[in-house]
């Protein structure tokens, strides 16, 4: 059975390759590996994939950003594909 929230993401196509439709911060649902549970992404870029696994990677909006991607300079970073988090990582980000 899925989350409430992997289901909505499912029927939005918030998932890897689609269109990010609003800059925010964006919730990872991806139960085959171990990523960051959270990525700030920007409208009209593209989902990221995972960097382990060709499994699409699903995504809810946490927290609308529009501000983020509208430099002045133009100058925005576009996030390609999501690393797989190491477990010691991890204990260091929850401690």
């Amino acid at each position: 059975m899925q989350s409430g929230r992997q289901a909505t993401a499912k029927e939005h196509a918030l998932r890897t390759g689609c269109s990010v439709p609003d800059s925010g911060i964006y919730r990872v649902l991806h139960s085959q590996h171990r990523l960051p549970s959270e990525v700030t992404l920007i409208k009209d870029q593209t989902f990221p994939r995972c960097s382990k696994c060709s499994e699409p990677v699903y995504f809810a909006l946490e927290r609308s950003a529009p501000e983020v991607g509208s430099s002045p300079t133009g100058f925005n970073v576009m996030l390609y594909e999501l690393p797989e988090v190491a477990e010691q990582e991890d204990e260091f980000l929850a401690g």
